[in-house]
């Protein structure tokens, strides 16, 4: 689970960004060249694209830390999305699995937690770099209106949750040495809204974004079932998939009942 981001700790993890983030900028340009074939021009699509051969499990938690996970049994990795959550935490997750699924070679198979921690800002900051490129140039040529509506205006664009938006703007602050906007970031970066899906109303943007989807679904794992048995129906591999499923979705409820 990744770390929590408060102002108090901003200047921490911007300076843990500075020295991956031409790493994960390489990332990112990878999985356009590489892991789209298909010419997808949406993030969005494109991460759910790249999830559903693992057998993706899209499914309601009501756990507010808990955006998303990768189970690990017998060699395969399923990812998991929390929908109780608004749909930009969501798609930011996606992209936070994808890092640990495609480049991840530490945290599945290593026990030092400072390995662990610095895979978990890489994938924030992978993911940050494939939502979020040109976020800094959109904030500055908005007309002028509120400094939190700018932020909003930025997160419908981008498809982002707030606090993703401001750390990459805090991060374009620091190296443009503008002070005035790294103070207005800290100023609101703890803010927790309510009634944020209202505050986008207002503004005539789409608060869908905002709001969670609560969907549930686990039909890619299920065709990744079926194909197994339509492949190979002389063996038991279904069998163990079946169990497989029945374990993942055991091991999800203990998760939901502790939450």
């Amino acid at each position: 689970m990744s770390e929590r981001i408060t102002a108090a700790n901003l200047d921490e993890v911007i300076k843990r960004n500075e020295v991956i983030e031409e790493q994960m900028k390489q990332s990112a340009s990878l999985i356009w060249s590489k892991y789209n074939p298909m010419q997808i021009n949406s993030p969005i699509q494109l991460a759910l694209q790249i999830l559903r051969p693992y057998g993706l499990i899209q499914l309601p938690i009501d756990n507010r830390y808990l955006s998303g996970a990768i189970f690990v049994r017998d060699g395969k990795r399923i990812p998991l999305i929390n929908t109780a959550l608004p749909r930009a935490n969501q798609y930011f997750t996606a992209w936070h699995e994808i890092y640990h699924l495609l480049f991840d070679e530490v945290s599945f198979d290593h026990l030092i937690k400072s390995e662990i921690l610095m895979e978990e800002r890489k994938a924030e900051c992978f993911a940050a770099c494939m939502l979020l490129k040109g976020v800094e140039r959109y904030y500055e040529d908005l007309t002028k209106m509120d400094f939190i509506s700018k932020i909003f205006y930025c997160m419908a664009t981008f498809q982002a949750p707030y606090k993703s938006v401001l750390v990459s703007l805090y991060e374009y602050a620091v190296q443009s040495k503008n002070e005035e906007l790294c103070c207005k970031i800290k100023e609101v970066f703890d803010l927790q809204f309510d009634n944020l899906a209202e505050k986008f109303q207002m503004l005539g943007l789409d608060d869908s974004l905002v709001t969670p989807s609560y969907v549930i679904n686990t039909s890619s794992l299920q065709e990744k079932i079926k194909k197994s048995m339509e492949n190979n129906p002389e063996l038991n591999y279904h069998k163990d998939n079946e169990a497989f499923l029945k374990n993942i979705m055991t091991e999800i409820s203990m998760i939901i009942r502790r939450s």
